[in-house]
């Protein structure tokens, strides 16, 4: 569970540094006049869409990774879990009606 854990702050990381890099390029563009104020809220936008873009694909990216990892280690999904709790809980049923037999 730790490489889970480091990948999404490694996300949360790339997003605050793709957040901090983005700024300090439109106010740069600010400041040496290439942007008008009006351009300087457009760029924001697309700035913003882009990296949200990037974002999720390094999400899925992430997720696929984590998912090979844990495929590899031989780790159960929650899935895998749930299907061996319906045969089990179907083993149950059919065992508990010849157990009351055998007792009465």
């Amino acid at each position: 569970m730790a490489i889970i854990r480091k990948t999404v702050l490694l996300g949360l990381g790339l997003a605050s540094l793709a957040k901090e890099r983005r700024d300090k390029v439109v106010d740069d563009l600010t400041r040496r006049g290439e942007a008008a104020r009006q351009d300087r809220f457009k760029t924001v936008d697309t700035l913003l869409k882009e990296a949200e873009k990037r974002e999720g694909e390094f999400a899925q990216k992430a997720t696929g990774k984590v998912r090979k990892v844990m495929t590899g280690l031989g780790l159960s999904t929650k899935k895998d879990l749930e299907e061996v709790t319906k045969v089990l809980t179907s083993i149950e049923q059919r065992l508990s009606p010849a157990d009351d037999k055998k007792v009465g």
